[in-house]
């Protein structure tokens, strides 16, 4: 099974205290660097990169340096921002993920995320944060966001992760119409599962 965040699914405050209240830590169930640990001998396993391609899903490079998985015959451009891009659904525009890095921020990971959140969430009509808080991946802190809003034929649910290796900050990130998520979730995970660094 993918792993699947949450055996603590916490809410941070809408507003972050100024003083600097701990936010929340995710836990994933399964760990979802599992393949890249050393094995039992001490002899490293192979690296993600070398590791076989889950069924139905192909391996993409992206801006950054970032090697991740995306379902077969998703329709690849440059997305907003930089060092994005997004894989669309052929069958269904509205369902997409984005990945890829680009220089860090100046800013904390997880105050550059509150900040922008706070903004983003101004301009959804009906936002609702499922979570976002911190977790650790692939031996880092990394900051993990889930949320859902209106849009003019319904609502949109997203799910991101954020975590920054050697002054690159790395992102994964998948979005559908709220119907069509619990399908495009494991899309999320697996690409969790499959990425480096």
């Amino acid at each position: 099974m993918s792993a699947a965040v949450g055996t603590v699914l916490l809410n941070a405050p809408k507003d972050p205290d100024p003083g600097g209240l701990a936010f929340p830590s995710y836990v994933y169930t399964q760990s979802p660097s599992a393949g890249a640990q050393p094995s039992e001998t001490g002899a490293p396993s192979p690296s993600r990169v070398a590791m076989p391609v889950p069924e139905g899903f192909a391996r993409v490079a992206g801006p950054g340096g970032i090697v991740t998985t995306i379902p077969v015959g998703w329709l690849v451009t440059r997305s907003s921002g930089p060092g994005a891009m997004q894989a669309t659904d052929p069958a269904d525009p509205n369902r997409y993920v984005r990945y890829g890095g680009a220089p860090v921020p100046s800013t904390d990971l997880v105050e550059s995320h509150v900040d922008y959140e706070r903004t983003y969430s101004a301009t959804r009509k009906n936002f609702l944060r499922y979570s976002l808080g911190t977790t650790t991946y692939h031996g880092v802190q990394a900051l993990d966001w889930d949320f859902e809003h209106d849009v003019p034929d319904g609502k949109r649910r997203a799910h991101s992760m954020y975590w920054r290796v050697n002054g690159i900050e790395y992102f994964l990130y998948a979005s559908s119409t709220t119907p069509r998520w619990p399908e495009t979730l494991p899309i999320f995970h697996t690409m969790i599962d499959n990425t480096t660094p």
